[in-house]
């Protein structure tokens, strides 16, 4: 089924433009806004290790610089985000990918215009259009791993 890896790799496609998914890591400020008492504890945990590290006699100046670059690497990198690109071939993998994008094929719905197509298309089975349609008619929406399931899951089963 070329047409349907085809209809939903363009429909993901349009869902990593539209949410800028392109694994990059952005600074995000966010994180102070949404976790303020972390990032105050964080700062209220440093002063006390700084008071100690200063006033030791047998700790260096490097201790107390290299402290200070590990508390603002940490704050930094607490404050950065990626937003991973969906693939079409991530579909049903369960492996180190899914700590990093989530399962995301069961939450993430296909559009209409997939949907349509889908539908309209001549070179998907009357069975694959049936059941997308059965899908829908019973959950309100069709997920990205309900088509997979319903085309390639299905036909890896006949062969077995």
């Amino acid at each position: 089924m070329d047409e349907i890896k085809r209809i939903l790799s363009d429909d993901i496609e349009q869902l990593n433009r539209k949410e800028k998914r392109d694994n990059k890591i952005r600074f995000n400020p966010g994180f102070i806004r949404k976790h303020p008492y972390l990032f105050g504890g964080m700062l209220l945990c440093y002063l006390p290790v700084m008071l100690i590290l200063g006033f030791a006699d047998y700790l260096s100046s490097r201790y107390v610089v290299g402290f200070t670059l590990f508390v603002l690497g940490v704050s930094l990198g607490l404050s950065c985000h990626v937003s991973p690109r969906y693939h079409f071939d991530d579909t049903d993998q369960m492996d180190l990918r899914v700590c990093y994008n989530g399962e995301w094929f069961n939450k993430r719905s296909i559009s209409q215009q997939a949907y349509a197509q889908i539908q309209s298309s001549a070179e998907v089975t009357a069975e694959v259009k049936q059941g997308a349609a059965q899908i829908q008619q019973a959950k309100g929406k069709v997920t990205f791993f309900d088509v997979y399931a319903l085309v390639y899951l299905k036909s890896q089963g006949s062969t077995v």
